[in-house]
């Protein structure tokens, strides 16, 4: 397993320059998505004076900080969305990262999103990248310049997923299937109430009765399948054997999660996806 070969050898084992490089395109799609949702979803004007986003601002932060971060709020959303068009392209991309950097910070100061922290937590690990390409192309070689970035993407990769599975078997709410049950009967019953098309996922058939309590055996399941999928994953990614089959679980524990909510989900789908490029050396 070449984890454990760049531990052994300081991380000198060589890897494809190319994975990075095609994940760093990736990624700039993810981020360049969620600055495009920023600016389409009702977030560009969230934190304008006497909105309920300003209220909960000056709660946390106060009124004086409030109004600092509402003053960089449309700057930054505007530059976040030109770097993550750098960041695609290549063009100066280490400047165009620490450009997002700063504005998954600021976002970070008025909402406190998982998906946000991971996406700049990747985009942190692209930095000591030797080799992260200047264009569209990505090249044949093979050397160690991406090697260090590489592990820390996968590490932390193997860690959202493993963390996200004790969390889920720590709640006893999501191991009898009544989060999934009480999720599903809320998008059943605002569906109808949300303009445009916020859940993708057909109609469910979820009652009040069951998002009360009288889960169906079929939905105690799919809790315990998603549990071992999230256990399992990072495993058969590292396995070469292992890794088609967990390829194609993947993308389907994804796009399950994608149909919940897949206007906000979507970069972070397309983010954490990326990243099985990186399970090869």
């Amino acid at each position: 397993m070449w984890l454990f070969h760049e531990l052994a050898t300081g991380f000198s084992w060589p890897v494809h320059d190319s994975r990075i490089q095609l994940y760093r395109i990736l990624l700039a799609a993810a981020a360049l998505l969620k600055a495009l949702a920023t600016l389409f979803l009702g977030d560009w004007n969230r934190l304008r004076v006497n909105s309920f986003g300003r209220f909960r601002l000056e709660r946390t932060w106060g009124a004086g900080q409030a109004r600092l971060i509402s003053a960089v709020h449309k700057p930054l959303v505007l530059a976040r969305l030109l770097a993550s068009v750098l960041l695609l392209v290549g063009i100066e991309p280490k400047a165009a990262i620490a450009i997002l950097l700063v504005g998954f910070g600021h976002e970070l100061c008025y909402e406190y999103r998982f998906n946000t922290i991971y996406i700049a937590t990747c985009l942190c690990f692209l930095l000591p990248a030797g080799s992260l390409g200047t264009t569209l192309g990505l090249s044949d070689g093979v050397s160690t310049d991406n090697a260090w970035s590489q592990f820390l993407i996968v590490l932390l990769t193997v860690d959202v997923y493993w963390n996200s599975a004790y969390q889920k078997l720590r709640s006893r709410q999501f191991r009898t299937g009544l989060s999934l049950v009480q999720q599903a009967y809320i998008a059943d019953t605002v569906r109808p109430r949300i303009v445009g098309r916020e859940y993708w996922h057909p109609p469910t058939g979820v009652t009040a009765a069951m998002a009360a309590g009288a889960v169906p055996r079929q939905w105690r399941a799919l809790p315990v399948l998603v549990i071992m999928l999230e256990i399992l994953l990072p495993i058969g990614l590292l396995v070469p054997v292992l890794r088609p089959f967990a390829v194609a679980a993947g993308i389907a524990l994804h796009l399950g999660f994608l149909s919940i909510l897949p206007l906000r989900l979507a970069p972070f789908t397309l983010a954490s996806l990326a990243t099985y490029l990186l399970f090869v050396p």
